[in-house]
């Protein structure tokens, strides 16, 4: 799509296919608006909240993943067919938003890209890194740094090999843990199974929780990984309730469906670990926790994500 036959800002849902997903009421980017070679406003609407904390830390990173799938797809010309490889994504988020009662909330995100380039300086195909800034209004209520690749259907079989065409939903699901201590409302939500070790948990890969697995996928999705991070560090701070300010996120591999995925975790000093990408109102103020989670895999780290943020 050219830059002069994009969208404009408005309220109409994307095409579900932009941002990779099946179920269109999943869709949060309502559109957006070209304000320079690399620079974007979109248009996105957040469901309602229960709880009345928005947002949270699955729901902000989904934000980010899809306005950079809408963008890289509709601007930059990504092919659809081309999977996305995440490396890290750091973000802020106000532990609180100025808002009247637990609707869908529009926001705006001022969207930055810088341009990927190959060791010899070549330009390649879409954006490495991305800095997103999400609002309310005139509020800054998230700010969010990513960096990413795309590969092409070719590269990505010979990187796959065998786990290209995992036998989808074959795989044991253990039972779940009590949804109250990982900060869930029922045993549907809960993506983490009891282990013999305090502290440790097993990833639960149970494809009927469509907010972890939308469509058959042939590995376990980041924003899954985020999931079961959040849930492992609400139940190390057990019985308090986490509520994150500051993630930050770093993946090294692949998380497969054909063996456990252990999670530890270790609460730390809130003031120890890497900064955030704030200034974001009622963020990156000295929290009362920080929760680091180590996934492994095969012997293996997959991925490192830390979860600060208050403690109520």
């Amino acid at each position: 799509m050219s830059p002069s036959a994009a969208p404009q800002l408005g309220w109409g849902r994307v095409a579900k296919e932009l941002v990779h997903f099946h179920d269109e009421e999943s869709v949060l980017v309502y559109g957006w608006a070209r304000r320079g070679p690399r620079e974007f406003t979109l248009a996105v609407e957040w469901p309602g909240s229960a709880s009345g904390r928005r947002p949270d830390p699955v729901l902000a990173a989904q934000t980010v993943r899809q306005c950079g799938l809408a963008i890289s797809h509709a601007e930059f010309g990504i092919p659809l067919d081309h999977q996305s490889l995440l490396w890290d994504l750091n973000y802020s988020i106000a532990p609180t938003l100025p808002v009247d009662g637990n609707g869908p909330l529009r926001l705006t995100v001022d969207l930055r890209c810088s341009p990927a380039k190959n060791g010899r300086g070549d330009r390649l195909l879409g954006a490495e890194t991305m800095d997103f800034t999400v609002r309310q209004g005139g509020h800054a209520v998230m700010r969010a740094h990513s960096r990413s690749a795309w590969i092409s259907p070719d590269v990505y079989r010979r990187l796959r090999g065998p786990y290209l065409s995992p036998a989808w939903g074959a795989w044991e699901v253990p039972p779940p843990v009590p949804a109250a201590s990982v900060g869930c409302r029922s045993a549907s939500e809960v993506v983490l199974a009891a282990t013999d070790r305090p502290g440790a948990w097993l990833l639960r890969n149970d494809i009927t929780n469509k907010a972890m697995f939308d469509h058959p996928v042939d590995h376990v999705p980041g924003l899954s990984l985020l999931g079961a991070a959040a849930q492992a560090a609400q139940a190390a701070v057990s019985p308090a309730v986490l509520v994150p300010t500051d993630v930050t996120t770093s993946f090294s591999r692949y998380v497969e469906f054909d063996a456990p995925c252990r999670l530890t975790s270790r609460v730390l000093p809130a003031a120890a670990g890497a900064d955030g990408v704030g200034d974001v109102a009622g963020a990156g103020a000295v929290g009362q926790a920080l929760v680091e989670v180590i996934g492994e895999q095969n012997g293996e780290t997959a991925f490192r994500i830390g979860l600060r943020g208050l403690l109520d």
